[in-house]
């Protein structure tokens, strides 16, 4: 195998040999079309051999006037961590030794998911230091090792091309896409849909005292600062917001149910944005944030801590994620959560919700569980079922379909309200709104202080 190898990299031509131009090829199929007219007033081969064989040789003067390839050296720039679906410029910075000019045709030994966008060619100048420039796009998170380039290039005439194949090698990381985090971050107000001076409501007397605001009407009178008030000569209310210092722990499931592929992305990948936009507002919020993520076992295990800085920790514990092909153990997930945070904190679980209901098991310890801690599960919603749900009856075959996604919801629904009723909330959100959803809950749960 590995000499089949060898031969096959012979074949290619790979950082060896010369290799025509499409210029080249017109340039002799026009060449041999007259040939064939002069074929028929006189034919000869031995004519026609020499000929070729002198159009041939005149053409390998093209090769003088480029470069030689260790007139070259090469060096990539790129960050060492992209974001997924966000577009990253990378350099190329060329080194041209010799005083002439070429033009080159790059390729980058890029995996396909980058979806790297390169131009048909590039001038290099001679005796300067030049930079091509081009764009990729990364699609799949995980570690990305990069190699070789692969190149071609050709003098003015372009009638034949030199070509290399520089070794350039480097380490990527694609991390989940951060764009959620930072809207929370640079404006949490505007990107959340609950009310209040600092995005929550506090009742009287709860929680830490913030700052003194001028009293407007609907604020309660019993926080009126009447010492401030008689200073000022106006009426003065106290602030209060939540005390700072809860825990988050949050679970990510990476079963078989969260590889289900959606629009842009699978389930995992949704979660794990989720997940990192909540820890981002909790840590903003002075909070501190552990991370589990599970299968059939324990895949990462992020200790809590809080700060921003915890952020990055975090990242580098989810980016390389995976969904597995069998079924999640929530009850060991669940028991390893406990035995790690034994202080009261919100256990947050991104999972899917239908998966989690048939779990027949889990109900003694949820209830078990609640009594420390705060459960709160969020999964996508079943858009394809949603659709059938809503789809008119135009026929029999879609009348069958909608009566059985009907059958479904109503029965996800009765589960959610029978773990309601036992202090654990189970909610679904669509995929573009997970995050979303998920910060607000976590908002929500401060605002009614119920960590």
């Amino acid at each position: 195998m590995k000499r089949f190898k060898n031969w096959w990299g012979l074949l290619l031509f790979r950082d060896r040999g010369i290799v025509p131009t499409r210029k080249l090829i017109l340039t002799y199929l026009v060449f041999a079309c007259m040939l064939f007219i002069l074929s028929f007033w006189y034919f000869s081969w031995l004519l026609f051999i020499t000929l070729s064989i002198s159009f041939i040789g005149i053409t390998l003067f093209d090769l003088v006037f480029s470069p030689s390839k260790k007139d070259f050296t090469f060096d990539r720039d790129m960050p060492e961590e992209m974001e997924r679906f966000e577009e990253y410029t990378v350099s190329i910075d060329i080194n041209n030794a010799s005083k002439k000019p070429a033009l080159f045709q790059l390729k980058d030994g890029l995996p396909v998911s980058f979806n790297p966008s390169f131009n048909s060619l590039y001038q290099v100048k001679g005796e300067t230091k030049n930079t091509l420039e081009y764009t990729v796009k990364p699609m799949t998170r995980g570690d990305f090792a990069l190699s070789q380039l692969f190149i071609r290039f050709q003098s003015k005439l372009g009638l034949w091309e030199k070509q290399l194949t520089p070794s350039l090698e480097s380490n990527v990381k694609i991390i989940p896409n951060l764009s959620e985090a930072k809207k929370y971050l640079s404006n949490a107000q505007m990107y959340l849909v609950h009310e209040g001076n600092k995005i929550r409501k506090q009742r009287s007397g709860m929680g830490e005292f913030s700052k003194v605001r001028t009293y407007v009407v609907g604020d309660d009178p019993r926080k009126i600062n009447w010492r401030q008030s008689a200073k000022l000569h106006e009426m003065m209310t106290n602030v209060y917001e939540p005390e700072h210092g809860k825990y988050i722990t949050l679970f990510i499931d990476c079963g078989r149910m969260m590889g289900v592929e959606l629009e842009n992305a699978n389930r995992l990948e949704k979660a794990i944005e989720a997940a990192i936009t909540v820890a981002a507002a909790a840590l903003d919020n002075g909070d501190y944030v552990s991370v589990i993520a599970f299968s059939k076992e324990i895949k990462t295990v992020v200790p809590a801590r809080k700060g921003l800085p915890h952020l990055d920790r975090i990242l580098k514990g989810l980016y390389n994620l995976k969904a597995d092909p069998y079924e999640s153990n929530y009850a060991y997930a669940l028991q390893y959560g406990q035995q790690m945070q034994r202080k009261r904190s919100m256990f947050l679980l991104f999972s899917d919700v239908q998966t989690f209901i048939l779990e027949d098991s889990l109900q003694l310890m949820m209830k078990k569980i609640r009594k420390k801690h705060l459960v709160l599960m969020l999964g996508i919603e079943d858009s394809l079922q949603q659709k059938k749900i809503k789809a008119s009856p135009s026929h029999i075959g879609i009348a069958i379909e909608k009566s059985l996604a009907q059958k479904q919801d109503l029965y996800l629904r009765d589960q959610i309200h029978y773990w309601h009723k036992h202090g654990i909330s189970l909610i679904e959100a669509k995929a573009e709104s997970l995050a979303v959803t998920a910060v607000s809950q976590y908002i929500d749960q401060l605002n009614r202080g119920s960590l």
